[in-house]
């Protein structure tokens, strides 16, 4: 919890104008560095981010009901799975953005591909599949969805599970940037402290789903940062907001639209597209239509 302080405070406090801003994550000055310089920055990377996987590991030593609670906002032992798999994606994540960093890889030059970040995106997703087909055909529970089945106005879920789009477009956009994944590593982490706190009695129902869309809401403002900081904001908002509808309004199978995605992203990165002057112009108009999109399907689902 202290490190989330610390590099949310260097996020909205530090000097944001410097083109480098990223939570205090600072890479190497140079390309040229020796065995024992790539080392210690490696040793940097175990000392910050150990301790949370670590500390996903300490959840299973409470005892917990082997069933969700009707409210759906109490830790559960489903749920202590998927996180730790999700978890596991974030730092994988943050270091593959930490390779880039220190071996100054950037999305300008054409240096990296998505390809990467799609893989651990699809190994996630397979994972906690598995870990609901387990529980279902072990335990006889029906299929867990962690925020729509919430206790809240069904329009307030829809665009809190909207929110997960994004942050998985994001996860494809990974670049050499570590903030990010932070801000995603918070809501793992910090969603499964505010239900067991739910679960303590120390926070009633309310409380609980408004610490969960405050920490959505942060994570967010991370993530538009940094897309305006690669001007991306537009594209990255249109394909996370298609991709909410495709899934939760067409019921879009969702390894076929999230391989679909990566493909295309993909492409328009490596051959330059989203650099052209046309797409400019052309990206401000997919990014509103993206919106009116989302806000439709929502209206047409839950009136």
């Amino acid at each position: 919890l202290c490190h989330f302080i610390y590099r949310y405070g260097l996020f909205f406090f530090s000097n944001k104008n410097n083109a480098d801003h990223d939570m205090g994550f600072d890479g190497p000055t140079s390309r040229r560095e020796d065995e024992t310089e790539i080392m210690n920055h490696w040793i940097m990377f175990a000392q910050w981010f150990l301790p949370h996987f670590i500390l996903q590991f300490t959840g299973f030593v409470f005892p917990l009901p082997i069933k969700r609670h009707p409210d759906g906002n109490r830790i559960w032992p489903q749920y202590r799975w998927e996180a730790l798999v999700f978890s596991f994606r974030c730092i994988s994540l943050l270091g593959l953005a930490w390779t880039r960093k220190i071996n100054k890889l950037t999305l300008e030059d054409g240096s990296w591909s998505i390809m990467p970040a799609a893989f651990c995106v699809g190994l996630t997703m397979v994972s906690a599949d598995w870990i609901s087909l387990w529980y279902k055909s072990h335990v006889g529970m029906k299929g867990n969805r962690t925020i729509r089945d919430l206790t809240a106005p069904k329009w307030v879920l829809y665009f809190m599970s909207s929110a997960q789009f994004h942050a998985t477009v994001h996860c494809l956009l990974t670049s050499n940037r570590l903030s990010v994944q932070i801000a995603a590593l918070t809501v793992v982490q910090l969603s499964a402290f505010g239900m067991t706190l739910r679960r303590k009695g120390f926070i009633s129902q309310k409380k609980g789903v408004l610490l969960y869309a405050m920490v959505l809401v942060l994570g967010m403002i991370v993530i538009f940062d940094d897309l305006r900081r690669r001007s991306l904001f537009n594209v990255a908002i249109f394909f996370g907001n298609v991709a909410a509808v495709l899934r939760m309004y067409w019921g879009m199978d969702k390894y076929v639209l999230w391989c679909g995605v990566a493909i295309v992203l993909n492409y328009l990165l490596r051959q330059g597209i989203l650099n052209d002057e046309a797409f400019a112009i052309l990206s401000p108009m997919m990014h509103i239509s993206s919106w009116l999109l989302l806000l439709g399907s929502c209206y047409l689902k839950h009136g």
